[in-house]
């Protein structure tokens, strides 16, 4: 009895920005800007960001920074932490850590 298998194989590769893909507005600046930092909750995830920060601050400079961390990496975010970015953040960057 012979078994035949069938292997498909797939390209990951994709295009760069698809047609059909909505970017959100970028700012021409962050000068003045409050900036969102979302940690993910895995480790090293608020070290990541508070390096973006330091990084993006000799840039820039922000009007206020907000920081959180979502704490668990397999979860969405809670709707009160993304309602709270949203409401005060110009942008928000958001990290995984391991």
């Amino acid at each position: 009895m012979t078994i035949t298998t069938r292997l498909e194989v797939l390209d990951p590769t994709v295009e760069p920005v698809p047609a059909h893909t909505i970017i959100a507005r970028r700012p021409e600046t962050l000068d003045g800007a409050v900036l969102g930092l979302l940690a993910n909750g895995k480790a090293n995830s608020v070290d990541l960001l508070s390096l973006v920060h330091e990084v993006l601050a000799d840039r820039y400079d922000f009007k206020g920074v907000v920081e959180r961390n979502k704490g668990n990496a397999s979860r969405p975010c809670p709707s009160d932490i993304i309602e709270e970015l949203t409401d005060k953040c110009d942008v928000v960057i958001s990290a995984s850590g391991d």
